[in-house]
């Protein structure tokens, strides 16, 4: 089960070059081996038909799912932008606050990272809520002082308000009607390009070619739509780099590195549960 399950994981975050790689070994398989018949109706007319309104889903869903997802990235650039700013302006002003601070900061990453980019909003609210302890008890014995609680009481707005927004711009907008007619779309042009072989090898061949690239179009629609497309500059690194900013080790949870989802680049870094870390010796 824990074989099949780790399977699964891998086959779902495999890199889409290597997902049309197989589609294509498959398909052009079957063209070699599968016996081609005489046109029994108007193929290239279907073809023709089934092929614009494939383009134009497919176009009109990319589009909006990329719109979601551009805004996602900036959105989590404004929330790691603000922790470490936090972190700064906590060093600079209010030194009785530094390993609070810290410590606060790092449980809520960690616990950020138990979910995926889209998801982790709501799970994490304790965590977040957290942090806002840093302002308990803190009087500002200068100006200098109350400046710095104003500025880390704005910055943890602008926190809560990205927060908010993540859980929007994180949804996905493929549904399962939408996903059944694209894969629907999908079969007829896959069909339709297999009853337009003449029996040869450049027939199969360009056949193969393009019904990969129709079945990958859907691949890359899934990665897009599930906020997996770059995930590694924006739900993954720019984490990160608040760990560097803060002087604390790399997290990577062990669900982004199974099936080299995510190779992490530093020499050290933990991973494992939140109440069970480990350090790991990585390869830079």
């Amino acid at each position: 089960m824990k074989t099949t399950k780790k399977i699964k994981h891998s086959v779902k975050h495999l890199n889409p070059i290597y997902k049309g790689m197989l589609i294509f070994i498959v398909l052009i398989g079957i063209a070699f081996f599968l016996p081609s018949k005489p046109d029994t109706l108007d193929v290239a007319t279907v073809l023709g038909a089934t092929a614009i309104f494939y383009s134009v889903l497919l176009g009109f869903y990319i589009a909006s799912a990329m719109t979601n997802l551009a805004r996602l990235k900036t959105l989590t650039a404004s929330e790691t932008g603000a922790l470490i700013a936090i972190d700064k302006i906590v060093e600079l002003s209010l030194p009785a606050k530094v390993k609070e601070t810290k410590e606060k900061i790092d449980r809520y990453l960690v616990r950020r990272f138990q979910y995926e980019i889209g998801a982790y909003v709501e799970p994490t609210t304790k965590e977040f809520y957290s942090i806002f302890d840093v302002l308990k008890g803190a009087q500002a014995k200068s100006d200098g002082e109350g400046a710095a609680i104003n500025y880390i009481a704005e910055a943890m707005y602008y926190i809560a308000q990205a927060r908010r927004e993540i859980t929007i711009a994180g949804a996905k907008i493929m549904t399962s009607a939408s996903w059944l007619l694209m894969i629907v779309l999908t079969l007829i042009i896959v069909i339709s390009l297999f009853l337009t072989r003449d029996g040869s090898a450049v027939s199969a061949i360009i056949v193969s070619l393009l019904s990969s690239a129709a079945i990958l179009s859907l691949f890359i629609l899934d990665d897009i739509d599930g906020n997996k497309f770059g995930e590694e500059q924006f739900a993954i690194d720019t984490y990160q780099d608040v760990f560097s900013a803060m002087g604390l080790l790399h997290y990577y949870p062990e669900h982004i590195l199974i099936g080299g989802r995510y190779k992490p680049y530093v020499k050290e870094y933990r991973t494992g549960e939140p109440s069970n870390m480990h350090i790991v010796q990585g390869k830079k």
